[in-house]
């Protein structure tokens, strides 16, 4: 499970039992970080895609 952690500018990710596995980011504008990240998705090949809000974009990876 991914959650969009809006205010700390970062996607965390968790077990289906809840708990913590790792989390990824912080607040910029480099292709790494995220600025009031708000929507997650996973494709059918586990690339996972996030809109950062506030950047404007949509940023995807695959290494998670």
């Amino acid at each position: 499970m991914f959650v969009a952690d809006t205010g700390n500018h970062r996607i965390q990710k968790f077990t289906a039992d809840g708990d913590y596995i790792t989390q990824w980011a912080g607040k910029g504008s480099d292709a790494g970080a995220f600025n009031n990240p708000r929507g997650i998705a996973i494709d059918s090949n586990d690339h996972v895609y996030v809109a950062d809000t506030d950047n404007h974009c949509i940023k995807k990876f695959s290494n998670y």
